[in-house]
């Protein structure tokens, strides 16, 4: 049996390998490529050959391609790196193995190079640290929530005393005008304390929502005179009711939260002062829901809050 020429093995096995294979003289032209290396260029093997990189790559990779071949050349050593090249597909991420071929007397010809293409692991590698990051702060709010919802338990318990204390105090302390306003007031305290406990075992999922009819014009007003504290003196609030906002089926605690939210995001937009308008209107929905987060058609209470501050990036 004739043995094959050892160019013609070489040749098939550079041509059968998916990686881009290179190797250029020392005045940096390519005297051989593989077709891998020429569909990556996006041109024709006779159209490489005899090509410097200035004149198949952008300047800025071309550039770091030389001063790669250098050092090899410097160093005589194979050199294995991460680089990103340009090619008809747009930027690729190539592990990249260069060295120093020479002749039988060791006397320096050139470098070649084998450029495996990684962009797909780096890209899965990098969904994979997203996942993990993502992994980690659910895990960290799944902690936060129930240390919440603890405290706004044992809290609970606490104001449930409260209430109870204050309504047999009711029963003993004399009938005046000033002592019911002091009653008065702690009750009022202890009851919105319960409130915001209702917000923190939302917060940490232990309650379900509770839907129910919801007075929206009052639900709003009960929120700004508690802004009106949080927010400072230097926002002012205005508020524009509507009749027709009238009556909303919704978690009155959760619609309140949602308030005190965005209301707080406008005031940390507006850190020198400005103004919050909070206006109540309706909303019809006719199209159809393109997913479960849409709302259905039907007629909807609205609540639109716009502030003068600095505004997000797009």
């Amino acid at each position: 049996m004739a043995i094959p020429n050892s160019y013609d093995i070489l040749q098939a096995v550079i041509e059968a390998t998916p990686d881009a294979i290179f190797v250029k003289d020392l005045d940096g032209r390519y005297v051989l490529v593989n077709e891998a290396f020429a569909r990556f260029i996006g041109k024709s093997l006779a159209d490489i050959v005899g090509k410097n990189d200035f004149e198949l790559y952008p300047e800025e990779d071309a550039r770091n391609f030389v001063e790669a071949d250098k050092h090899v050349l410097a160093t005589g050593m194979a050199q294995q790196f991460e680089g990103v090249a340009t090619g008809e597909a747009g930027p690729q991420t190539y592990l990249v193995t260069k060295g120093v071929y020479q002749d039988k007397d060791g006397r320096f010809l050139g470098v070649y190079g084998i450029s495996h293409d990684i962009s797909e692991l780096k890209h899965a590698h990098e969904t994979l640290e997203q996942t993990r990051e993502a992994l980690f702060r659910s895990q960290k709010m799944e902690a936060v929530g129930q240390l919440t919802g603890g405290i706004a338990h044992d809290f609970n318990n606490i104001l449930a005393i409260i209430l109870g204390n204050i309504e047999l105090l009711q029963a003993y302390l004399p009938q005046d005008p000033y002592t019911s306003e002091i009653v008065d007031a702690i009750v009022r305290a202890t009851l919105h304390g319960k409130d915001l406990t209702g917000h923190l075992l939302a917060f940490s999922r232990r309650r379900l929502l509770n839907p129910q009819a919801v007075d929206v014009n009052a639900l709003v007003a009960g929120v700004v005179r508690l802004l009106s504290r949080t927010l400072g003196a230097t926002i002012q609030v205005t508020t524009t009711a509507s009749h027709e906002a009238g009556t909303a089926f919704a978690d009155p605690a959760a619609l309140e939260a949602a308030v005190l939210n965005v209301a707080l995001n406008a005031r940390d937009a507006m850190p020198e002062g400005g103004a919050l308008t909070i206006r109540m209107s309706t909303a019809s929905v006719t199209r159809r829901p393109k997913n479960e987060d849409d709302p259905t058609p039907g007629h909807y209470a609205l609540i639109e809050i716009e502030d003068t501050g600095c505004g997000i990036e797009e």
